[in-house]
């Protein structure tokens, strides 16, 4: 009712200004889970300014809420406060670990940082364990006029600070990709793994001979990145293929991505004995994930055999792949396969049938010609 709710809007701020230190806390909970309500939005006000203009001990206790979203709230009350100071704002930045809190207090942060041209509070933002904090603090060197401390973070591991360093670079007039080659020459393996994969980021398709040795490192997570450069910079993809085999899942993960719009790269026949039950997981799935890219009827025969595979990610990749063929792109397939393809299909779909459903078995058999 119209007037309930009206006295509820004039009681609620009341009453949480008279609510000891706890009060407008419990009452963040409640709001926040009301906030998706019809009129939820003026609990979710009230219990705002409530915090705003709370004590240091309600916005502290808040802000450490176990309630994620309450956290989220309470740090955009004490933003919104102006009552902490720098010190406070970068510790909390460095500690917080909600990547949308991080972002509140990251930004906060590096907006009064460049705007106060302080060097030395970025500085301190660029050491934190987060590379969403450092992104930001690295673009704040850039906005201060820093843009040449974009260099230590060329090898960073994360894709997105090397983005940023990239761009800090081209800001200072100098050349990303010349410092790649620079640091593989060296010979200094400490951060070969960000050496590579910036290289492949930024360089040209002449960096392929020089990052091709690399597909055969000791360390997998170097070899993934080499395979990733190579696919980016137009390498020849011959030697990838022949990594599905590769002991780690992160480069066979790598290399079915590269092979993605190649599958024809590696013969169907051998990625059928790649999907034999004693590979090992991660071969298998990479197998089939190149193998229902090569072509309808392959991706359907692959589809129908692993419908009940005892691997759970095959299993139900292999029936949400089917659904999404008769739901997208049977509408599309104008040929029929082979009468001996169609025949094999067919045996397939009666094996299935049990597993995928008579109705998803009857549309099969429809749009393949198959009389049932």
């Amino acid at each position: 009712m119209k007037q309930v709710r009206d006295d509820a809007r004039r009681v609620l701020p009341e009453a949480l200004d008279a609510a000891d230190a706890d009060g407008p806390m419990q009452a963040a909970g409640v709001a926040m889970a009301m906030r998706d309500w019809h009129r939820g939005d003026f609990a979710v006000a009230a219990v705002s300014e409530a915090l705003r203009t709370g004590s240091d001990e309600t916005l502290d206790a808040a802000r450490a809420s176990d309630d994620i979203q309450v956290r989220r709230l309470a740090y955009r009350s004490w933003l919104a406060s102006g009552r902490a100071d720098s010190d406070a704002l970068v510790q909390a930045a460095l500690t917080e670990v909600d990547i949308i809190c991080q972002s509140l207090l990251a930004e906060a942060v590096v907006r009064a940082a460049v705007r106060d041209r302080q060097r030395d509070t970025l500085d301190r933002l660029l050491a934190a364990h987060f590379a969403r904090i450092r992104v930001e603090a690295l673009a704040g060197l850039v906005q201060i006029g820093q843009p040449e401390a974009g260099e230590d973070f060329l090898a960073d591991r994360s894709a997105m600070l090397r983005a940023t360093a990239q761009w800090a670079m081209r800001r200072a007039g100098r050349d990303a990709a010349e410092r790649y080659r620079m640091m593989l020459a060296s010979g200094d393996d400490s951060r070969l793994r960000g050496v590579v994969a910036g290289l492949g980021e930024c360089g040209t398709v002449d960096d392929v001979e020089s990052l091709a040795c690399f597909l055969r490192h000791e360390r997998p997570a170097v070899r993934a990145e080499a395979v990733r450069a190579m696919r980016r910079l137009g390498g020849p993809l011959g030697q990838i293929a022949e990594m599905l085999t590769d002991p780690a899942p992160a480069v066979v993960r790598a290399v079915a991505a590269a092979l993605r719009n190649r599958p024809d790269l590696l013969p169907a026949e051998r990625l059928w004995e790649l999907l034999d039950a004693d590979q090992p997981r991660h071969i298998r799935r990479a197998a089939f994930k190149v193998l229902i890219a090569r072509d309808t009827w392959t991706r359907l025969e692959a589809d129908l055999g692993l419908v009940a595979d005892p691997d759970d990610k095959i299993r139900a990749r292999a029936r949400s792949d089917l659904t999404g063929w008769l739901v997208g792109d049977a509408v599309t397939t104008y040929q029929m396969p082979p009468p001996s393809t169609r025949e094999r299909l067919g045996a397939l779909i009666d094996a299935a049938a049990q597993d995928i459903g008579t109705r998803t078995a009857h549309l099969l058999r429809w749009h393949l010609g198959l009389s049932r």
